[in-house]
Protein backbone atom coordinates (compact mmCIF):
# COMPACT_ATOMS: atom_id res chain seq x y z
CA UNK A 1 0.00 0.00 0.00
CA UNK A 2 1.46 3.33 -1.05
CA UNK A 3 1.85 6.25 1.65
CA UNK A 4 0.55 9.46 1.05
CA UNK A 5 4.58 11.32 1.28
CA UNK A 6 5.18 14.62 0.34
CA UNK A 7 8.60 14.67 -1.71
CA UNK A 8 11.05 17.79 -1.93
CA UNK A 9 12.25 18.15 -6.60
CA UNK A 10 14.15 20.19 -7.72
CA UNK A 11 16.21 20.24 -11.26
CA UNK A 12 19.28 19.13 -9.15
CA UNK A 13 17.87 16.05 -8.07
CA UNK A 14 15.78 14.94 -10.96
CA UNK A 15 18.89 15.49 -13.32
CA UNK A 16 21.35 13.78 -10.74
CA UNK A 17 19.32 10.62 -10.80
CA UNK A 18 17.99 10.38 -14.57
CA UNK A 19 21.97 10.27 -14.85
CA UNK A 20 21.26 6.54 -12.73
CA UNK A 21 18.10 5.88 -15.08
CA UNK A 22 15.82 6.42 -12.47
CA UNK A 23 12.49 8.67 -12.82
CA UNK A 24 10.91 10.62 -10.52
CA UNK A 25 8.41 8.12 -10.54
CA UNK A 26 10.76 5.29 -10.06
CA UNK A 27 12.18 6.66 -6.55
CA UNK A 28 8.65 8.01 -5.37
CA UNK A 29 7.38 3.95 -5.89
CA UNK A 30 10.50 3.01 -3.93
CA UNK A 31 10.10 5.25 -1.40
CA UNK A 32 6.69 5.62 -0.56
CA UNK A 33 5.73 1.83 -0.83
CA UNK A 34 7.24 -1.26 0.46
CA UNK A 35 10.70 -1.15 0.72
CA UNK A 36 13.46 -1.95 3.21
CA UNK A 37 15.74 0.72 5.26
CA UNK A 38 19.29 -0.18 4.86
CA UNK A 39 21.72 2.08 5.73
CA UNK A 40 21.79 5.48 7.33
CA UNK A 41 24.95 7.96 7.50
CA UNK A 42 25.06 11.40 7.93
CA UNK A 43 26.87 13.41 4.93
CA UNK A 44 28.05 17.11 6.04
CA UNK A 45 25.29 17.83 8.80
CA UNK A 46 22.49 15.98 6.79
CA UNK A 47 21.06 12.19 8.21
CA UNK A 48 20.90 10.16 5.26
CA UNK A 49 18.97 6.77 4.63
CA UNK A 50 19.33 4.29 2.11
CA UNK A 51 15.77 1.99 1.15
CA UNK A 52 15.47 -0.65 -1.30
CA UNK A 53 12.56 -1.32 -2.80
CA UNK A 54 10.86 -1.85 -6.02
CA UNK A 55 8.87 0.02 -8.70
CA UNK A 56 5.95 -0.48 -10.18
CA UNK A 57 7.37 -2.16 -13.12
CA UNK A 58 9.14 -4.16 -11.12
CA UNK A 59 12.23 -2.76 -11.24
CA UNK A 60 14.29 -3.39 -7.79
CA UNK A 61 16.36 -0.12 -6.98
CA UNK A 62 18.48 1.93 -3.78
CA UNK A 63 17.64 5.18 -3.31
CA UNK A 64 19.14 7.31 -1.00
CA UNK A 65 17.07 10.02 0.71
CA UNK A 66 17.26 12.47 3.34
CA UNK A 67 14.07 14.17 4.95
CA UNK A 68 13.53 17.85 5.17
CA UNK A 69 11.48 19.45 7.11
CA UNK A 70 7.77 17.27 6.57
CA UNK A 71 9.22 15.94 2.71
CA UNK A 72 11.30 13.13 1.67
CA UNK A 73 14.44 14.38 -0.85
CA UNK A 74 15.73 11.89 -2.83
CA UNK A 75 19.41 12.07 -3.59
CA UNK A 76 20.84 9.46 -5.59
CA UNK A 77 19.99 5.64 -6.15
CA UNK A 78 21.06 2.73 -8.51
CA UNK A 79 19.92 -0.17 -9.54
CA UNK A 80 20.02 -2.87 -6.93
CA UNK A 81 22.98 -5.82 -7.21
CA UNK A 82 22.50 -9.55 -6.79
CA UNK A 83 22.62 -9.98 -3.29
CA UNK A 84 20.34 -6.54 -2.55
CA UNK A 85 17.58 -7.86 -4.74
CA UNK A 86 17.53 -11.54 -3.16
CA UNK A 87 17.37 -9.67 0.11
CA UNK A 88 14.48 -7.62 -0.84
CA UNK A 89 12.42 -10.61 -2.60
CA UNK A 90 13.49 -12.96 0.91
CA UNK A 91 12.03 -10.15 2.96
CA UNK A 92 9.14 -9.66 1.27
CA UNK A 93 8.42 -13.84 1.02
Amino acid sequence: MALDIEFEWDEHNKRHLSRHGISRRDAEDVLSGDHILAEYQVEGSEERWTALGATRSGRILVIVFALRGEAVRPITGWEANRQSRELYLFRRG
